[in-house]
């Protein structure tokens, strides 16, 4: 399996744009760099704009009225951010949170691209089934896991996630994630946050420090939270 990233730059297929596009170059549009974080594009923002991860980590989230907000994923290498149908306001945010590099490309070019069908249509389907399956995933971890495996859910998919696009290897990866920002996406408090991390590493099944993550036994961690890999390879 791979990402609609390594379509994208292992595939020449006709675009609106003039130039076409390469690695560096998506239907005329170059890749754009934000420092770690900025904000790409913000809830609410009435804009044409798609936006393809090339590189990077990245929080989209929705801001709710006390002030606080609900992480809903981190977009990754080859995920599409703010994919619709039809012009209208951003449902949620997008900041980075390391280098982030994105193509910026516009929802009237892609979408008459797709019209067409082929395979960047089916890439694209694919792409999109797969984050319906991801933000599922994420609801019923909010819903209905506890602490230790919802953690451990997570911890588990974002490793699938980053072995899918090459940056991941026998259960090492890097993550920068904060524990606050872990609470964001958990739907716990950062205090709660690290007194589960504390426990699963105590029990020896994984280890999350220093932007780290390493996962001791994962026989026991897919066991405790019921993580199956299947909704990252075929969606809904």
């Amino acid at each position: 399996m791979r990402t609609l990233l390594q379509f994208i730059c292992s595939h020449r297929v006709p675009a609106m744009s003039e130039n076409g596009w390469t690695q560096n170059d998506f239907f005329g549009a170059g890749a754009k760099i934000y420092k770690p974080h900025s904000v790409v594009c913000r809830q609410g923002d009435d804009d044409d704009r798609i936006f393809i991860v090339k590189s990077g980590w990245g929080l989209l989230y929705r801001d709710l009225l006390n002030g606080r907000r609900q992480i809903v994923d981190t977009p990754l290498r080859g995920d599409i951010i703010g994919f619709r149908s039809v012009k209208g306001p951003r449902y949620a945010s997008l900041s980075s949170i390391t280098d982030l590099a994105v193509f910026d490309v516009s929802r009237k070019e892609l979408t008459a691209a797709l019209s067409g069908g082929g395979r960047l249509a089916s890439e694209v389907a694919y792409a999109l089934a797969r984050l319906n399956a991801v933000l599922a995933e994420h609801l019923v971890n909010i819903g209905r896991r506890n602490a230790m495996s919802r953690t451990a859910h997570f911890l588990l998919e974002l490793e699938e996630r980053l072995s899918i696009a090459g940056l991941s290897a026998q259960g090492r990866y890097d993550c920068p994630l904060t524990q606050n920002e872990l609470a964001d996406i958990l739907g716990m408090t950062s205090v709660h946050v690290s007194r589960t991390l504390r426990e699963l590493r105590k029990a020896d099944l994984l280890s999350f420090k220093t932007g780290h993550v390493q996962l001791i036994d994962r026989e026991k961690l897919t066991k405790l939270s019921g993580f199956d890999n299947e909704y990252l390879r075929f969606g809904l």
